[in-house]
């Protein structure tokens, strides 16, 4: 049997084919690594090869995250009817898709991914809870912002090497903050609207 190549055109690319060897660029090497030319050499094509599927790096990275829209693989059981809970139990969800995602985690921390993109298709639920939770204008927002911060820090505490906690499944240590923080939110919004 003849196992040499044959001439010809070269194995047919694909955007998702392009996208898990971005991929593994990422997680293996990091945002600085990656670039067009580097990709194309792994896949054994020419740059335009990968400007035919993709614009600019930034289509890319928006592609990955849209592609990857894996946070509801995260979840662990259905979606709570408390809106308290439903807020806790999506920021426990983000935080084991980026410890198990850790490029997605390094883009974000790293300032490599828009945190509007990345908030547009991930956060939602969140959104959603803290606006059934009754926060309204910058009180919903700054309640955002601080449940994203608490995310973003347990995310990267846990996937830490030497936290042992990378891949192990373990509960999620976040949860017990970001009901004190809510707590808090709660009570100044409230104080406020009895002023």
């Amino acid at each position: 049997m003849d196992t040499t190549a044959r001439p010809g055109r070269p194995p047919r690319m694909s955007r998702d084919k392009i996208a898990a060897t971005a991929i593994e660029i990422l997680a293996d090497e990091g945002y600085a690594k990656l670039s067009m030319r580097r990709l194309a050499d792994r896949l054994g094509t020419s740059p335009m090869g990968i400007y035919y599927y993709f614009e600019s790096k930034h289509e890319l990275l928006g592609y990955l995250f849209s592609r990857h829209d894996g946070v509801a693989d995260y979840r662990r059981s259905r979606t709570a009817d408390d809106p308290y809970d439903r807020v806790v139990q999506a920021a426990e969800t983000l935080v084991r898709f980026l410890e198990a995602q850790p490029w997605a985690l390094a883009g974000i921390v790293d300032g490599h991914v828009e945190i509007e993109e990345f908030t547009r298709r991930h956060l939602r639920d969140l959104a959603d809870g803290v606006r059934d939770l009754g926060l309204r204008g910058a009180d919903a927002t700054e309640a955002l912002r601080g449940v994203w911060r608490i995310v973003i820090g347990a995310a990267v505490l846990g996937s830490a090497p030497e936290s042992g906690r990378a891949g192990a499944g373990s509960p999620v240590p976040c949860a017990e903050t970001i009901e004190c923080f809510l707590a808090g939110r709660l009570a100044r919004a409230a104080a406020t609207a009895a002023e």
